[in-house]
């Protein structure tokens, strides 16, 4: 509740009041019976500005006790019994109000039983100005609501277009197209020609699937699965033995929907960062797996590492990282972790916590 509702609630009675004051002096008039103007306009006031402070108490109550879907079972008792309190209330301050005009004071026992005198008699008018506003207030946070996700939502597109064209730039860029065109033609040169059409295949594979799946939102993570395992057969075949991987996920895991290019960024982080300065080379391994209402996704190099033994700290400080991490934020918001530890045979290990997903969210 803010000052600048409770002067906009004032606002809207003192007006209802005033417009209340002048039509009743004007019936007054055309019925012979002439009123004042200035007379009927303080009656009104006198009538509705006691509805001021029932008003404010309605309207917090719809924000802390909304009638949704899911809980409306448990907050509607709170509203039933509001109605009758709120009436009360407005009651006695109209009939202290109509004391105070006439100068009387006939005890606290009898301001309390002439207000709930009047609170039955006007019980109608009380239940009726309580539901309005409740209906009003979950009318408008409802409306708010869905703005903001139009909001939300355009930001998670504008970052997705972001993402399309950073992963795009990623395989598109001159020199990894060079370093894979030489490789092909390499193989070619050495008469493998079988390997050097696989990989132009895979080339293929991955830029199609990187532009179908940046069309949606949400993917399966099996699709998502796929473009990594065209994207990491091109490394293999340009670093031979130095680069090796495998791709684990149970059923229930490939059917969860994950927002597209939301792995890829994080392997080839582990092909370039950790894999290829290492001597030797190494495995990049992604396992996903479901446990409970959770989707644990883990992408594992055991390259040169990035993160001291036993030592975890927040991923993300790279631009494609921070990109998948804000991502996630706006898609998840709370309901979901990443973060990097050390792994246990050296490298580093990228850890996706999501909740599960198996339909498409609204809009997306």
């Amino acid at each position: 509740m803010t000052w600048r509702l409770a002067g906009v609630v004032s606002a809207l009675w003192v007006l209802f009041a005033l417009v209340s004051g002048a039509q009743g002096s004007l019936a007054a008039a055309l019925q012979g019976k002439p009123e004042p103007l200035g007379a009927a306009i303080v009656d009104a006031l006198h009538q509705f500005l006691p509805w001021i402070p029932a008003t404010l108490v309605a309207i917090a109550l719809a924000a802390r006790r909304p009638l949704t879907r899911a809980e409306w079972r448990r907050n509607l008792w709170i509203h039933l019994l509001a109605i009758p309190a709120t009436a009360w209330l407005t009651n006695l301050l109209v009939v202290a109000i109509f004391w105070a005009r006439a100068g009387i004071f006939q005890g606290l026992w009898m301001l309390g039983r002439q207000a709930g005198f009047w609170a039955l008699v006007r019980f109608h008018v009380a239940a009726l100005f309580y539901s309005a506003t409740v209906a009003l207030t979950l009318g408008v946070r409802s409306w708010r609501g869905l703005r903001q996700r139009e909001v939300e939502l355009a930001r998670l597109e504008a970052q997705l277009a972001t993402a399309r064209l950073q992963v795009l730039n990623a395989q598109i860029r001159p020199h990894f197209l060079f370093n894979t065109l030489h490789t092909i033609g390499q193989l070619w040169r050495s008469g493998r020609s079988r390997e050097a059409d696989a990989m132009l295949d895979h080339l293929g594979a991955l830029f199609q699937k990187v532009i179908a799946s940046t069309s949606r939102t949400q993917v399966p993570l099996a699709e998502e699965l796929a473009m990594v395992r065209d994207y990491l057969a091109i490394e293999e075949a340009r670093f031979g033995q130095r680069v090796r991987s495998r791709l684990t996920a149970d059923e229930a895991a490939l059917a969860c929907l994950v927002p597209p290019l939301l792995l890829q960024p994080i392997v080839e982080n582990a092909v370039k960062h950790g894999l290829s300065p290492a001597p030797a080379g190494g495995t990049v391994r992604v396992e996903a797996r479901v446990e409970g209402p959770r989707l644990l996704i883990a992408v594992r190099d055991d390259g040169v590492g990035g993160c001291a033994e036993g030592q975890s700290r927040t991923a993300g400080t790279g631009t494609g990282l921070r990109n998948v991490r804000e991502r996630l934020a706006g898609l998840y918001g709370n309901g979901q972790r990443f973060w990097t530890t050390a792994g246990d045979a050296g490298g580093t290990d990228v850890w996706l916590e999501l909740p599960v997903v198996t339909e498409p969210a609204s809009g997306g």
